[in-house]
């Protein structure tokens, strides 16, 4: 059934009219009713064919979402509407884009999230009622212990086992506290995602806020930064694995096709990503399962390598160097370089967000999710923090175990140097054994992002079918299929940067969503334009005032180089513009009091502020990659764009030419014939 709105010269006098809010236009919204019969005088005639008198006409479809049919002149005909030009439809499906938002009551109501939530009834709570597949038992739910798994397990084994060494010759010692700095910088975006998960527990994550506050065309990009950060980053790891299991073996499993060795066949990764795939197909108490095991022996495994590098060092000191001796022995680097690595191990805490594509699976989400996202981040600093502590004990600052003589080391080649032969390879092995963990985790949540962009009509409706076990089994067919033959072919020498992109824009999307939905629109379907155009702003001057500073400034500084002193003052300038604007968003700010503002749910602390300064050092960490690594992440963004738009434009010019949805079959009287389509 699709409704239409009508926005008339003449309205009919029957119908109430409200005043428009806000200096809008106004819109009516005609429930369904019987058409009267309209005077003999106003009766068409065989030689004069109806016209419509309008100034517009609008539809609500099926998702609600205000689509524009308007066109140029006060009547349109048959041939008028059948001969309607595909650019067209593609200019008004641009602009709907832009301007269509999925309300917050919309997005509680499909979650069944639409009643008083929070009261001392745990039955009408919001904790108990969320938008979870009507097939799912208590056993398929996520407890605060299953979120933890997933957020922990897909979070600290790149970072223990590569990033460690990497930052290294960076920083040395002072690595340690680059662990801090990185995960305090997280945990400024952390705060949005804490509450937004809190305040709508469903699927989608940076997808669904964005789509709530920012706009549909916001959430598609949000789309494919997830999709990069979850489904095609699992792909690369997988590749990863294959690599680091043939050095197990000392045989080379891949075939390869190019000039380097990425590019290259790989049909283990292949293998490893399809049994992942299987298991995420499956029940979810089986996933589950799995990923607390090998979450808990991963974490076993950290904790072996810490102890390994640090009892040593505190039993026999003088064997061992004296790391917080004096500042020039924790600073080797000076404090630019444990900022440089800090920037580094950014990355490490990649992941954390992924816990809230499982909200709508979650067991008490508006507590269990804020936690989850908070134990996520500080259970990988914690944990990440020691074993960097533990392999600086092992390896002197300048200590270099790689025959190339470039990058760092890792605990396999420390063990190595010493002489453990047996902890070496509890290392190597327990590595390869623990790491598609990773990739089981990755792809969890493709299938509920999918299925919330089917949901929401902007992919085929096949993503969100769902079997008797509440999987969405189809959609999560095709996509694995995708990966697979991802993992398969393509080289990933160029892909981590994109990704990282990737990651960096979904959080800066999610800050943003924090900001309008406490500052501007509140998720409602009204439209505070100050604080729009002032977000807009922010990005629009941060964006060259991170840049400007990074490049010409930071960059130098930290690396010896020249500054470039003009460049860098317009950078600063910027940076205090972006202070300011995130001023005028506080004194411009809208409150909106719903079901999700109650205290009970938790709220980020000193909005605007936090989720602004968030994003400015976000642009910082963009900035930091090359200039290749933008063109192919921007090329990815517009291609994916372009595809959304083409197919949001054919499905809305096939619904404009079918038989009900032309004007002139209803006659004069459009206010009472265009109450309801079918």
């Amino acid at each position: 059934m699709y409704t239409a709105v009508v926005q008339s010269a003449h309205p009919a006098p029957t119908q109430p009219i409200e005043p428009p809010a806000m200096g809008k236009k106004k819109t009516t919204k005609f429930a369904p009713r019987t058409p009267s019969a309209p005077p003999p005088s106003e009766l068409p005639s065989p030689d004069k064919p109806p016209v419509v008198n309008r100034t517009s006409v609008s539809f609500l479809y099926r998702d609600s979402s205000h689509v524009d049919a308007t066109s140029p002149g006060p009547a349109m005909d048959e041939d008028t509407e059948e001969d309607m030009p595909a650019a067209w439809s593609l200019t008004k499906a641009l602009r709907v884009a832009i301007s269509r938002r999925k309300p917050l009551e919309k997005i509680l109501n499909e979650a069944a999230l639409g009643e008083p939530l929070l009261d001392n009834n745990p039955n009408n709570s919001m904790t108990n009622r969320m938008s979870r597949p009507s097939n799912m038992d208590d056993n398929d739910k996520l407890t605060l212990i299953d979120l933890l798994a997933i957020g922990i397990g897909g979070t600290i084994g790149s970072g223990v086992f590569v990033l460690t060494g990497d930052v290294q010759p960076v920083a040395g010692p002072s690595a340690v506290m680059s662990w801090l700095i990185a995960g305090g910088t997280c945990l400024l975006s952390a705060y949005s995602y804490m509450e937004l998960s809190a305040r709508i527990p469903t699927r989608g994550s940076c997808y669904i806020f964005c789509y709530a506050t920012l706009g549909e065309l916001a959430a598609v990009i949000g789309g494919v930064c997830l999709t990069l950060e979850y489904g095609i980053s699992g792909a690369g790891i997988a590749r990863s694995w294959s690599d680091k299991f043939s050095s197990l073996v000392k045989h080379n499993l891949d075939l390869q096709y190019g000039s380097t060795s990425e590019m290259s066949v790989d049909f283990f990764a292949a293998f490893l990503q399809i049994a992942c795939i299987s298991v995420c197909l499956c029940k979810l108490e089986l996933g589950k399962k799995v990923i607390l095991v090998l979450t808990l022996l991963k974490v076993i495994l950290v904790l072996f390598l810490i102890l390994a590098g640090v009892i040593p060092a505190l039993t026999n000191p003088g064997e061992y160097p004296n790391l917080f001796e004096n500042y020039d022995t924790f600073f080797p680097e000076g404090v630019g370089g444990t900022i440089t690595g800090s920037s580094l191990l950014f990355f490490g805490f990649i992941g954390f967000d992924e816990v809230c594509c499982m909200a709508a699976r979650s067991e008490n989400p508006s507590k269990t999710m804020p936690r989850a996202i908070a134990g996520t981040l500080i259970g990988a600093a914690v944990l990440s923090a020691s074993a960097q502590l533990a392999l600086s004990y092992l390896v002197d600052f300048n200590g270099n175990l790689d025959d190339d003589g470039e990058g760092g080391t890792n605990f396999e080649d420390a063990f190595d140097e010493k002489g453990w032969i047996a902890a070496k390879y509890i290392a190597a092995v327990g590595e390869v054994a623990l790491l598609p963990l990773v990739v089981l985790v990755s792809f969890m949540p493709q299938p509920e992002l999918l299925a919330a962009m089917s949901e929401d009509n902007l992919i085929p409706s096949v993503f969100h079918e769902e079997d008797s076990n509440g999987v969405f089994r189809k959609g999560g067919l095709i996509a694995g299929a995708v990966l697979v033959l991802i993992t398969f072919a393509v080289p990933f020498e160029v892909l981590w940067d994109v990704i990282s992109l990737g990651v960096i824009l979904s959080f800066n999307l999610t800050n943003s969503s924090l900001i309008m939905l406490r500052c501007g629109n509140g998720g409602k379907k009204v439209s505070n334009k100050p604080v729009r155009n002032l977000t807009a702003t922010l990005w629009i001057i941060s964006v060259p005032g991170a840049y400007l500073t990074w490049l010409n400034f930071c960059d130098p500084k930290l690396n010896d180089g020249e500054v470039n002193w003009p460049l860098s003052i317009v950078g600063f300038v910027l940076l205090f513009l972006s202070c300011v604007v995130v001023f005028l968003i506080d004194r411009n700010r809208q409150t909106f009091c719903d079901i999700t503002t109650e205290e009970d749910i938790f709220m980020a602390p000193f909005v605007p502020y936090t989720p602004g300064f968030a994003i400015v050092l976000n642009f910082f960490l963009m900035a930091q990659f090359g200039l290749t690594d933008h063109i192919i992440f921007g090329c990815s963004i517009m291609f994916c764009v372009s595809g959304y738009i083409l197919y949001k434009s054919m499905k809305h010019y096939s619904k404009r030419n079918r038989e009900s949805f032309r004007y002139s079959k209803y006659g004069k009287d459009v206010e009472k014939n265009f109450g309801v389509c079918e």
